[in-house]
């Protein structure tokens, strides 16, 4: 039997997360590093590159103690994804990296979308517009940071970054490509009608090689420094697509609900569908002619701890502990609703400007209240996101629920609740770094063999189905849900014009 490993890490928003796997599938050491977040500016989220190289490099050190590095055979990259990471002639970073959760650009939004218009950018790149992508942070940095930009030589995603660390070769892949704004979804390349209308240089944007392509060999300065074999392939993808690889979903009707910073609904599909309505994120997954399509909301868990760390202020207990008494709550909040749109929102509307809030707050209510609010609030959101699917007709046969959000059984309940559907709690714990470590695995054999791996690897998790009395109650709230958002939508779309 073979007794290679494998290695995947996960550059997060948050979190640097890594896993050691051996070539059965078995888990042989995970750990993790946490990720400062640069506010410099209200509105603006960045991280210096160079904190996610020190974290990485944590990370595999720590991994090396579990021993097996000289059996490594390859190495997974995932990644963050929409950000933006700009280099000088010598390819180092020359500021901070603006990663997606930034909302400096909305002007330069507003310019993509005169220039290039709402439907072509759409039909040409698969994906809505958002401020926090690439292309309109690297606008943004035009416009007010001249100097920098002269300076830039060449712009990447996040994980690209630490793919060069590795390989000493900077270029990209699709599944990050797509998410930035300016890559045609059906040319496979980026899109000259796009650059030369919002005036950007194609020699700013690195080579697009496929996705099951290494970046190249390990480096042999960096893997003698971590004791791993030199020239072994580094692959890499970003956090969706390697997410999906991790949980085996690479099949049209499978699909997963993820409550982490953000909270995603990604479901697998035919290739080649489009969203008339500009509502989805067209997707690249990493096998090649299989369709991944994702609604999100942009405030999931970010929300809880928001309340816990600004409102109430409680750094100290543990989020088991915080969430105790919930459960006593009933369905529907005793007529308090939460909008998760603390910056803003995707799907369906994807309007920045957006703010979230409680509304049928009366002095009955405490904070345990607020609390399931807040978790009501996020899986409304997500039922959005689930309409948008039902519209599109396409079919959704399983939905695998995961994050950090969803290792709570109150969160887990409510989700199921507010959706009407079973949903099966993964058995894969980071399934991003050790779908990077699969997908490591598999690349070079295009492919073959994965299923039998899954089936022998991802167990069937615990299935949480719904409350038909809960799913009752909480069908006409949703329904109050969607009218108190429209109309915020509305107005704000309403303040943006008059500006």
């Amino acid at each position: 039997m073979p007794n290679d490993n494998y290695i995947g890490i996960d550059l997060g928003t948050s979190v640097a997360k890594g896993v050691l796997m051996s070539d059965a599938g078995v888990v042989l050491a995970t750990t993790s590093r946490q990720l400062p977040l640069e506010t410099p500016s209200p509105d603006w989220a960045e991280q210096e590159p160079e904190a996610w190289w020190g974290a990485v490099s944590s990370i595999l050190r720590e991994l090396k103690k579990a021993g097996g590095f000289s059996k490594v055979k390859g190495i997974g990259l995932s990644g963050q994804m929409h950000g933006l990471v700009c280099y000088d002639d010598d390819l180092n970073p020359i500021r901070n990296a603006i990663v997606w959760l930034d909302r400096r650009s909305n002007q330069e939004v507003d310019d993509i979308l005169e220039t290039v218009g709402h439907n072509q950018l759409y039909r040409i790149t698969g994906n809505p517009v958002f401020n926090g992508f690439l292309l309109p942070s690297l606008l943004w940095v035009k416009r007010n940071e001249p100097r920098v930009f002269g300076m830039t030589s060449v712009v990447s995603s996040p994980k690209d970054f630490l793919a060069l660390q590795l390989t000493g070769k900077l270029r990209t892949e699709p599944t990050d490509a797509l998410a930035t704004g300016a890559f045609d979804r059906v040319a496979n390349d980026w899109s000259s009608l796009v650059l030369e209308a919002v005036g950007l240089e194609r020699s700013l944007f690195p080579e697009v090689a496929p996705t099951s392509q290494p970046y190249g060999g390990l480096l042999p300065e960096v893997a003698k420094r971590f004791g791993l074999p030199a020239g072994i392939p580094v692959y890499g993808g970003s956090d969706q697509a390697m997410g999906a690889m991790g949980l085996g979903l690479v099949k049209p009707g499978q699909a997963m609900v993820a409550l982490a910073t953000g909270g995603q609904f990604v479901v697998i599909g035919e290739p080649g569908l489009i969203d008339n309505r500009r509502r989805l994120h067209t997707l690249s997954h990493g096998v090649e002619k299989t369709g991944m399509y994702m609604a999100a909301t942009l405030s999931a868990a970010l929300s809880m701890r928001w309340f816990k760390e600004e409102v109430i202020q409680d750094t100290k207990t543990s989020y088991p502990d915080f969430y105790y008494g919930i459960q006593d709550i009933p369905a529907g909040s005793d007529g308090v609703i939460f909008h998760p749109y603390l910056a803003g929102e995707r799907t369906p509307y994807f309007n920045s400007a957006l703010r979230g809030g409680f509304s049928g707050l009366s002095v009955a209510h405490n904070q345990k209240h607020l609390q399931r609010a807040i978790i009501e609030g996020v899986s409304f959101s997500m039922k959005q996101c689930l309409h948008v699917f039902e519209q599109m007709n396409m079919p959704i046969r399983s939905i695998i629920l995961t994050g950090g959000g969803a290792k709570n059984p109150i969160w887990q309940q409510i989700m199921a609740d507010v959706l009407n559907r079973s949903m099966e709690i993964s058995t894969v714990t980071d399934h991003s770094p050790f779908g990077a470590a699969v997908f490591a695995k598999f690349a070079p054999k295009k492919f073959v063999g994965l299923s039998s791996f899954y089936k022998s690897v991802i167990n069937k998790g615990e299935e949480i189905k719904p409350n038909p009395a809960s799913v009752k109650i909480y069908e006409p709230i949703f329904e109050e849900y969607v009218s108190i958002a429209d109309a915020k939508h509305r107005r704000a779309r309403r303040k943006q014009r008059h500006k």
